[in-house]
């Protein structure tokens, strides 16, 4: 194996700590978060810092051959709400660790960006080179990122990753994009019904963290320099059988409560993996057996 010091940023967030938990063992690998990690196999790992701080940032990235940067603000709402602080943290402390990074000699860069640059599909599956028309500063904070990576490909090997749906036994529900699926979680716990807005044909594609970790490493490899890639399952799911799957899964009969539709809410989304199969990547998520699998670790 070969011998590299990995830094993963947001290592106390849901894919964030996958990545290090996967990486701790093969690499020597270390993690940075604004926020205490809360798992304890990975506390010690993760030494919390404000990546907005350029003094700071040269400080971690120091001596490491890859960062892995998934640190970020993510709420869609919050963006609105406070659009200076999303920039901030998506944007300047990107370039922060852009500059560090190309001025210590960084091997590798791996962006994770956000399906929410594409905006509203004009078609799906959506591929890499569908138009990017973000719908909030959140998306355009992450677009921003992506646009820094590349000027800079040419000082250090820059990757981008562009997630769907990611959902995990630690996702967080007020994060958009795990977001239905612990609401609709919490709801079932609750013995009450999933809450769905507008008919429930709008369709996610919804990928376990699992298949994006196993992502991470292949474009730690074979990806190529200023490239974007999706990663999903290129299947695409509706909300109505998420909401049938988790509450059959619960024991729980009866229909859906349905509410008013959320406005920009998108009709479909789905991810064209054809450019991450080339590099040998092929999904795992099974999304019953999975959502079994957390209930499990929810109810112990």
């Amino acid at each position: 194996m070969v011998y590299m010091r990995v830094l993963v940023t947001g290592a106390s967030g849901q894919i964030g700590s996958y990545v290090l938990e996967r990486f701790m063992d093969k690499y020597d690998a270390a993690g940075v978060d604004l926020k205490p990690c809360p798992i304890k196999d990975l506390k010690d790992l993760v030494v919390q810092g404000d990546l907005r701080n350029y003094e700071f940032v040269r400080k971690v990235v120091k001596d490491v051959d890859v960062v892995i940067h998934l640190a970020a603000q993510v709420s869609v709402e919050n963006s609105w709400n406070d659009p200076v602080y999303d920039a901030e943290n998506n944007v300047i402390a990107t370039i922060n660790l852009l500059k560090a990074c190309s001025d210590y000699g960084v091997d590798r860069f791996v962006y994770i960006s956000s399906a929410a640059v594409y905006g509203n599909p004009r078609y799906v599956p959506i591929d890499e080179e569908h138009p990017k028309n973000p719908i909030s500063p959140y998306g355009v904070s992450k677009l921003a990122g992506e646009y820094y990576c590349r000027v800079f490909s040419d000082r250090i090997h820059t990757v981008i990753i562009r997630p769907f749906n990611v959902f995990s036994a630690r996702m967080d529900p007020s994060n958009p994009y795990s977001g239905v699926i612990a609401k609709f979680i919490s709801r079932v716990k609750q013995k009450l019904p999933p809450v769905i807005y507008g008919d429930g044909k709008q369709t996610r594609d919804f990928v376990h963290v699992r298949d994006v970790v196993d992502f991470v490493e292949i474009v730690l490899k074979r990806g190529e320099n200023g490239e974007a890639y999706n990663v999903g399952t290129g299947r695409e799911t509706s909300i109505l059988e998420l909401a049938e799957i988790i509450m059959d899964i619960a024991g729980i009969n009866g229909k859906p409560v349905f509410d008013k539709p959320r406005k920009g809410d998108i009709r479909r989304s789905c991810a064209d993996i054809s450019k991450a199969r080339k590099l040998g990547f092929e999904p795992k998520t099974d999304l019953r057996k999975d959502l079994e699998k957390i209930f499990e670790v929810f109810n112990e």
